[in-house]
């Protein structure tokens, strides 16, 4: 008896102790995960416009029109032929992404980006898109997406998550 309860007692420590650096572990693979994923959708969504020789655009859309305090939302990608940032008329829809976690922000300083028919940025639709896990409590470094003029993209760490 004495023997089961000091080896329940180790198993319990033993537990405890991994649980408690599993958490970061977790969160930072949810992190790599859905950074991933948006980045995918950008590179997918510049692809598709040169597929189609259409503009294509990549928001969070609500009531189809795309916002930009939405971004940790559903995200849509979408051909765009008529009204720039507004799913209507002939567009179609390419692919959706899931919401972040309830936990954590993705953001961008803009509404949408709409690729043209040449893989470019329409207008100043460059910018970075910046995921923060954890948001409220600011406690874990985030992951940036920075989309050039061009285009194309580029994965960082950021401390702008624990400001």
């Amino acid at each position: 008896m004495i023997e089961t309860m000091v080896v329940l007692s180790i198993m319990s420590i033993m537990c405890h102790l991994v649980l408690f650096n599993y958490q970061p572990l977790l969160i930072n693979i949810r992190l790599d995960n859905h950074i991933a994923k948006v980045n995918r959708a950008i590179g997918l969504s510049r692809l598709s416009a040169v597929s189609y020789g259409a503009n294509v655009t990549f928001c969070a859309l609500k009531n189809n029109q795309c916002h930009s305090d939405n971004w940790h939302k559903e995200l849509t990608v979408f051909t765009d032929t008529n009204k720039v940032g507004k799913f209507d008329g002939k567009d179609k829809v390419l692919f959706y992404i899931e919401p972040t976690h309830s936990e954590d922000m993705l953001t961008y300083p803009r509404p949408f980006i709409t690729f043209r028919y040449n893989g470019t940025p329409m207008g100043f639709h460059n910018g970075t898109f910046i995921y923060c896990p954890k948001y409220k409590q600011a406690s874990h470094k985030g992951l940036a997406i920075s989309i050039s003029y061009t285009g194309r993209t580029k994965i960082k760490n950021t401390s702008k998550c624990q400001e």
